[in-house]
């Protein structure tokens, strides 16, 4: 991602600080602003600028992020769930409270 940066350690350390800083940061679940990720100097890029082609039942791609976003979050509202992690060849791995659950 910084390949191209001056000194891309640095700015990689920068944005390192600021995202894992409990201070800023607080949890996972707090929302950080597109323009906060630019002006950090994450290269970002908004989905609605994205083409608009339609995805397996989606109106295009922002729709479908929102859609896999929506899903995650209404499992983490109404399960133990505290961290998900899946591929794309159907496997994942649950993590609750109480201990993780892998599935095939």
């Amino acid at each position: 991602m910084f390949a191209d940066h001056d000194n891309p350690e640095q700015d990689a350390a920068k944005i390192v600080e600021k995202l894992g800083s409990h201070k800023e940061t607080f949890t996972h679940a707090k929302h950080i602003h597109i323009d906060e990720c630019a002006k950090l100097g994450l290269k970002v890029i908004p989905l609605e600028t994205l083409d608009n082609r339609k995805i397996e039942g989606c109106k295009d791609i922002q729709d479908c992020v929102l859609t896999i976003h929506h899903t995650y979050m209404h499992t983490f509202s109404y399960s133990n769930a505290v961290k998900i992690v899946e591929n794309h060849i159907g496997s994942a791995m649950i993590m609750n409270d109480l201990n993780p659950k892998l599935y095939n």
